[in-house]
């Protein structure tokens, strides 16, 4: 696992020329529980975040200024618990 540690940091690790999708994490309740996400930025699209919650199985297409209000993700970042893992 490797810690996000900024929005550009981010796009870095949920880009992929092909579209796939890259796992992330959110830890809760210091790290007793987690939240999965499976994430997509899309540079080039109108709506350049993807964003499927395992909890629920919902999708989100956002952009990028509703990242911050649609989600926790910038919350998480802010506060050191997501994470993004190389491991499905």
């Amino acid at each position: 696992m490797q810690k996000v540690t900024s929005i550009e940091h981010l796009k870095q690790l949920a880009y992929r020329e092909n579209g796939d999708f890259a796992q992330f994490y959110i830890f809760l309740a210091g790290g007793i529980a987690r939240s999965g996400k499976m994430i997509s930025y899309r540079p080039t699209e109108t709506k350049n975040w993807l964003i499927i919650n395992e909890i629920d199985d919902s999708y989100q297409e956002l952009i990028d200024k509703s990242l911050s209000k649609r989600t926790s993700i910038v919350e998480a970042i802010e506060n050191g618990a997501f994470f993004y893992s190389d491991i499905f």
